[in-house]
């Protein structure tokens, strides 16, 4: 039930990290301190959320100034700062901007990209500290300073903001739901129980909500707080800093590169960081060796992986063996909410670098993404083509025995797909004459 903390404070002196930890709460700002105590690294589950963190420069005393210092920091941030993170700011103690610009400096030489701050910036402890006091206040003001001065970063924080603050207020709409009698230490359990277990009944059917408890509960919830983020109450000042940070002043278009990017960050579910598992609508599973030698394609689909990648998918003849015949995991989404009986339906689809496709026109009942994506194998960006006219089906006990999926397709693109796959095969033949 505790989220990660936002504001992290990293100090090798005991004294000094409570007079900070103590002062930035006193001002209202929720905060950690972890002690540094070389040569072991701070726990990396510390820094999951990370926004900010405060750190002195010197955190091995015996160490020569300068260099040395700097991996130090280097260390513990390559360790510690997770591998997909939102931004974070570095908040150096130093009235030296020579000290600043140089640690910044190594931190852009050694730091892989998905490990770097957005920015390091540099606060006087003689300034906002008197004797063993701090100056909270003066701290809190100072960051928010520097913040401001990005209002693409202001925005995005305060964009966080507004979904923290709308899982709150979808939290005491089911907490609402309780009546007043039951809201007590004994009954409270009880009425909370009957309330979610209505909700993912509804939500999943009361056979398949066992099954995924959370998952149904989810489905119920995730409705309600997505209104809210879209429809929160935003004052002028909320509407003119949105109007600085959003400028749609860029000219230059995107490259190949940045579209393939960002349509894999807006289409795809990408495991780890999302679960995905075989039987999910809209899982793309890649066929394994043993399904795509010339036997088994003839037996499923009557025809070879060869043809299908010549022939159909229309790939060029010096890299007709690139790419990867994939399955999507397809069917209505009702029947995967409710977990019905009966064969799971899959699409045939080919994943493949966009430039091995040869320039003719392929077939209708093939559906090309117009989105390209950036995937983790290839060198450069990657196009999935669905072709509705070699369907399948299998039960779930036979896809779990399949390769592991790559990816699942959001529902947006999925459900493109399907409409193409319907409305192909619901064109009606016509005479004609």
């Amino acid at each position: 039930m505790f989220t990660p903390a936002r504001y992290l404070v990293l100090d090798d002196e005991e004294s000094e990290l409570k007079a900070l930890i103590d002062a930035l709460h006193v001002a209202g700002v929720p905060s950690i301190g972890v002690k540094f105590e070389a040569p072991a690294l701070p726990e990396p589950a510390l820094f999951a959320g990370i926004r900010i963190l405060f750190s002195d420069l010197h955190l091995v005393k015996a160490q020569p100034a300068g260099v040395q210092h700097y991996n130090t920091l280097a260390s513990i941030l390559d360790r510690c700062i997770p591998d997909n993170h939102g931004p974070y700011l570095l908040v150096l103690w130093t009235s030296h901007e020579a000290e600043r610009a140089a640690l910044a400096a190594r931190l852009e030489e050694i730091l892989p990209a998905n490990k770097k701050p957005i920015t390091v910036l540099a606060l006087d402890k003689t300034i906002l500290r008197a004797g063993d006091a701090w100056d909270a206040e003066g701290i809190r003001d100072a960051i928010k300073q520097q913040i401001d001065s990005i209002p693409q970063l202001k925005a995005l924080l305060n964009w966080e903001r507004d979904v923290l603050t709308a899982a709150n207020s979808t939290l005491a709409l089911v907490n609402g739901l309780i009546p007043d009698g039951q809201r007590t230490a004994a009954a409270y359990p009880g009425a909370l129980d009957r309330v979610l277990s209505v909700l993912a009944s509804a939500a999943a059917g009361p056979s398949n909500a066992p099954q995924d408890r959370k998952g149904a509960v989810t489905a119920a919830l995730s409705p309600l707080l997505t209104d809210r983020i879209l429809n929160q109450v935003h004052d002028q000042d909320s509407a003119d800093l949105w109007k600085r940070a959003v400028t749609f002043s860029a000219t230059a278009p995107l490259t190949p590169a940045q579209k393939a990017k960002m349509h894999r960050m807006l289409h795809l579910a990408i495991p780890p960081a999302e679960a995905v598992t075989q039987t999910d609508w809209g899982a793309v599973i890649p066929l394994g060796a043993q399904q795509i030698t010339d036997e088994a394609m003839k037996a499923r689909f009557g025809v070879t992986a060869g043809y299908l990648r010549e022939t159909e998918f229309k790939l060029k003849q010096t890299r007709r063996e690139e790419g990867n015949l994939v399955a999507i995991r397809v069917g209505a989404a009702c029947d995967h909410a409710q977990g019905n009986a009966g064969p799971i339906p899959i699409l045939l689809g080919l994943l493949v670098p966009s430039t091995a496709l040869q320039d003719k026109s392929r077939s209708p009942a093939i559906h090309t993404c117009k989105q390209q994506f950036e995937l983790q194998g290839y060198v450069e960006p990657v196009s999935l083509l669905v072709h509705a006219r070699f369907p399948m089906s299998a039960v779930s006990e036979e896809i779990l025995a399949w390769p592991p999926a790559i990816f699942r397709l959001r529902e947006q693109l999925l459900t493109a797909i399907l409409v193409h796959t319907a409305t192909y095969a619901m064109r009606p033949g016509t005479l004609l004459f």
